[in-house]
């Protein structure tokens, strides 16, 4: 029989063999920067379905905490390029690409053009465009060709980052046309489907003449439109390859969950 002086000192030693273990390490803490976007009434809206799915993918594949913060666009990019965290959703220009690197492309969608449905114009490229104006989101980047057709081919009205904002300015013939990016599994009419039961308040709301509502020019500005994670290249310590290999590992985009409404 075990003596109690025994028991004592091996319990005393599997308590000190436990103590000894190396505690679990806690993920590493990265701030991740996103563009805001704003509802109706001035609030910023949480991140959309597919966001979360992709964030929380790359945090378990990375073993890594992603702390968002959000922003207007324009201090967004102006944190992310102060090497203050990992943006995502920041349009590539070559101006950016030589101060950020750049993932590969994690998700990708479609620039589209909305008109009211009694003010409907032919679209096949930006030149079409020419002498109407369009409404956009505050701070945010089309693309280099869209840039530098701005204000010359055609007049951008930067709006808040408000979807609802900008389609009753539309409505209310402020603007000929809006800008509205969709994931690319969308088409054009699924699209118009969307945002015409989105509007069907407010258009009452508005008083609109009977049938008036929205429509959606088949012909995109942009198709596949990319969205890519970048950071800082003085602060990229491996983090954008590591990126990489977990989106190489991740389902097509197109096994993301398809939004119920416009957001």
């Amino acid at each position: 029989m075990t003596s109690l002086p025994r028991r004592l000192f091996c319990s005393a030693a599997l308590l000190a063999s436990v103590l000894a273990l190396p505690a679990l390490a806690e993920p590493q803490t990265v701030t991740l920067i996103v563009g805001e976007a704003l509802d109706e009434h001035g609030k910023v809206k949480p991140l959309r379905a597919w966001q979360h799915k992709l964030f929380d993918y790359l945090q378990q594949e990375l073993d890594v905490k992603f702390e968002i913060r959000m922003y207007p666009w324009a201090r967004a990019e102006r944190n992310a390029r102060g090497g203050a965290g990992l943006v995502f959703g920041l349009p590539k220009t070559s101006e950016r690409l030589r101060a950020m690197r750049y993932s590969e492309p994690a998700m990708r969608n479609t620039l589209w053009l909305v008109t009211r449905s009694d003010a409907t114009f032919p679209f096949a490229s930006l030149a079409d465009l020419t002498g109407k104006t369009i409404g956009a989101a505050r701070g945010y980047s089309y693309g280099e060709q869209f840039e530098q057709a701005r204000n010359k081919l055609f007049r951008v009205e930067d709006e808040i980052p408000s979807r609802a904002t900008r389609l009753q300015r539309l409505l209310l013939k402020r603007v000929d046309a809006v800008l509205l990016y969709q994931p690319s599994w969308q088409n054009a009419a699924e699209v118009e489907a969307e945002l015409r039961a989105y509007v069907a308040p407010l258009a009452r709301d508005l008083a609109l003449p009977y049938g008036v509502t929205l429509s959606v020019l088949p012909q995109p500005v942009q198709i596949e439109n990319q969205q890519f994670f970048a950071i800082a290249k003085d602060k990229d310590d491996g983090l954008i390859d590591r990126i990489n290999a977990a989106l190489a590992r991740q389902q097509r985009p197109a096994s993301l969950p398809k939004p119920r409404r416009a957001p």
